[in-house]
């Protein structure tokens, strides 16, 4: 489930940089300091780290087939050890040329996916700002707050259907809303809820600063599950 919302992610991003560079040269080409702090990190320090998320990802696996609660925490240094690392050996033909290095930033309040692209002459850095939570149905929402162009804002639409192309090529269940304005990709339970004999139900994502929670549990198959799982205000005892 993880790796496919990751690349689903990082396919928007990429494939959104076939917009127009724009006119104004130096608020596209300019960069944000947390994906220049992203990029500084050392090669030994990003390919232990691809290693830790793997193991993790397997942990996170065996741990959902049991019945009872299990929880994770993912950094946004381990994500960028994948992205750096496993990203181009497992997958050498997503990138196109001329896109380079994604990355992550996790803060209190975003996700931050961004990647370079040479467009026109000029180093674009494309950043897209989303916000994952848990519905109340147990769906996993990711509200798509922002796209950047180096410094400029720039319109979700091309993100958003370049989203919605990638999903149907690859057979995720999503659908879309909004909230405050925004627009929300919901990735429907049944995607890892696919055995009759148990009900896998994720109930909470969190982030913080560098790390991303997510908690859920597993229990037999009842005649009906209630699931209190909501957008996150306040970390939750779980993660204090």
């Amino acid at each position: 489930m993880l790796k496919r919302i990751i690349l689903l992610a990082i396919l928007g991003v990429i494939l959104v940089l076939g917009i127009g560079a724009g006119s104004m040269y130096w608020a596209v080409t300019s960069t944000q300091p947390y994906y220049e702090l992203a990029l500084e990190q050392p090669v030994e320090v990003l390919e232990e780290s691809s290693r830790q998320l793997e193991n993790r990802f397997t942990t996170l696996t065996s741990d959902v087939q049991a019945e009872g609660e299990w929880q994770t925490v993912i950094s946004a240094q381990e994500v960028n050890g994948w992205l750096a690392f496993k990203l181009p050996e497992s997958f050498p033909n997503l990138l196109p040329q001329e896109v380079q290095d994604p990355r992550v930033t996790i803060t209190a309040d975003d996700l931050i996916l961004a990647a370079r692209a040479h467009k026109s002459g000029m180093d674009v850095v494309i950043s897209v700002y989303l916000e994952p939570f848990v519905t109340e149905e147990g769906d996993l929402a990711v509200e798509i707050k922002q796209v950047l162009a180096g410094s400029l804002p720039w319109p979700t639409k091309e993100l958003v259907d370049q989203l919605g192309r990638e999903s149907n090529r690859v057979g995720l269940p999503v659908r879309w809303t909004q909230s405050d304005g925004n627009t929300v990709m919901i990735v429907e339970h049944g995607l890892w809820d696919t055995e009759d004999a148990q009900q896998r139900v994720l109930e909470a994502i969190e982030l913080a600063d560098g790390e991303m929670f997510l908690s859920g549990r597993t229990i037999a198959s009842p005649a009906e599950t209630v699931t209190e799982s909501r957008k996150p205000t306040a970390k939750t005892d779980l993660f204090e």
